[in-house]
């Protein structure tokens, strides 16, 4: 009788966290602390709120013991490939979604996390999700938020000029002439984004992709031209500031743009600067050409956990990643830093604590139902090497320091390059 008591008291113990990390099949059996690296880039407050993280970890796993080791972005980037290669990265590490494809074609430069589901609360993702972290057929990393460059617009400044959200690129352009009335451009946008939106803008016209599904070019240097020829209608309509500048809050303070292309997960910096101002800001729309058959626009993930390929504790170390992905007391430490969290637990923790930040909550809403017509971003695009080499060359030629075909040489030299 006393036996079946305990097992009565205990089953609903076991219903609970059937699927948690304190399942049978999760629990780390052991009576010696197994030590696990985490490696992540960022400033002061991301390691303070982390480091609060990773003592509530080691509290709910006393058998762990996490070794952090954190540097600033330029540091991360510069010395990840050697680190990896060397076998001396972190056993948990913070990657970029390019890097997948830089140190695992293969999918074998990092552990397949497939073989730790028993560790990972995979079902809080999609497979479309995880599938940006598959290099053939492994499971090499999971995202943690997702990215796209998208418009956002002070309202205010909108509303004063009569104006409203544009959804096609004739109406962007006819917003430019209203705006250029009032010596002002619609939007402050950096080199990066520049190339996103020139790129979306050929697609959706021309019916035809840029890159091939391997990251080779599909244009020749007479459709780069036509790119640039889009650039230069960019600068001359006063459609975008500054081509030299890049994206500038100064512009917006002194009353030049009513608008800005962001990444997703930056939109509040813009947001924030219109608020001080006395406006209200606004995500805009996904500029479409009506009847394209290509979007044009694309979409990756903000950053990844990944784990070393021949990580010696592979157990203790998903447990750490499904921390920092799925738990809800972290998730309310990280709240947006790295973007609004596709895991399902750590979105609702935010939602039902009032601490997602509406404007990043309606940017995910935007990907998420727009998700068949926004493609899978190939890491060539995002190459800065790239980037440079298109801006460069499309403000050579809209300066008249090259011709048309000598800047769209130049740039296709560029992709030849990287793509060796």
């Amino acid at each position: 009788m006393q036996k079946d008591k305990f097992l009565i008291a205990f089953l609903p113990f076991v219903m609970i966290f059937s699927f948690s990390l304190f399942s049978c099949s999760g629990k780390v059996e052991s009576s010696e602390k197994k030590e696990v690296r985490f490696s992540w880039w960022g400033k002061e407050d991301r390691a303070k709120y982390t480091q609060d993280g990773l003592t509530h970890f080691e509290s709910l796993y006393p058998s762990i013991k996490v070794k952090p080791e954190y540097t600033s972005w330029n540091d991360y980037e510069e010395n990840f490939g050697e680190r990896l290669l060397s076998g001396k990265c972190a056993d948990v590490m913070l990657i970029n979604f390019d890097w997948l494809y830089k140190y695992s074609p293969d999918g074998n430069g990092f552990y397949d996390m497939q073989e730790l589901s028993d560790y990972l609360e995979l079902y809080n993702f999609t497979l479309d999700d995880l599938s940006y972290g598959t290099m053939n057929g492994k499971l090499n990393a999971i995202p943690i938020a997702f990215n796209t460059a998208i418009p956002v617009f002070d309202m205010t400044e909108l509303k004063r000029n009569n104006l409203s959200l544009p959804s096609t690129w004739d109406e962007l352009f006819s917003m430019a002439k209203v705006l250029k009335q009032k010596d002002m451009h619609v939007f402050t946008i950096s080199k990066r984004h520049l190339f996103f939106l020139a790129l979306s803008w050929f697609e959706q016209n021309y019916s035809k992709k840029v890159f091939s599904e391997d990251g080779t070019l599909k244009v020749n240097t007479e459709e780069i031209g036509v790119i640039f020829d889009f650039v230069k209608s960019l600068v001359d309509e006063n459609v975008i500031y500054s081509i030299n500048e890049g994206f500038s809050l100064s512009a917006l303070r002194e009353k030049k743009v009513a608008g800005a292309v962001l990444w997703c997960n930056e939109t509040s910096i813009f947001i924030s600067e219109v608020e001080k101002l006395g406006g209200k800001a606004v995500l805009g729309n996904f500029i479409s050409t009506p009847g394209a058959k290509e979007s044009g626009w694309y979409l990756k993930p903000a950053s990844m956990y990944a784990i070393k390929k021949d990580c010696e504790n592979p157990k203790e170390a998903a447990l750490l990643v499904n921390y920092l992905m799925n738990n809800h007391d972290f998730a309310l430490l990280q709240k947006n830093d790295k973007g609004v969290p596709i895991s399902n637990r750590s979105l609702t923790a935010l939602m039902e604590s009032k601490r997602l930040e509406s404007m990043q909550y309606t940017a995910l809403m935007k990907i998420r139902f727009n998700s068949g017509s926004i493609n899978k971003m190939l890491p060539i695009m995002d190459d800065n090497d790239l980037i440079l080499g298109f801006a460069d060359n499309a403000f050579a030629y809209i300066n008249g320091d090259k011709s048309k075909e000598e800047a769209s040489k130049a740039f296709l030299e560029t992709i030849n390059l990287l793509a060796k």
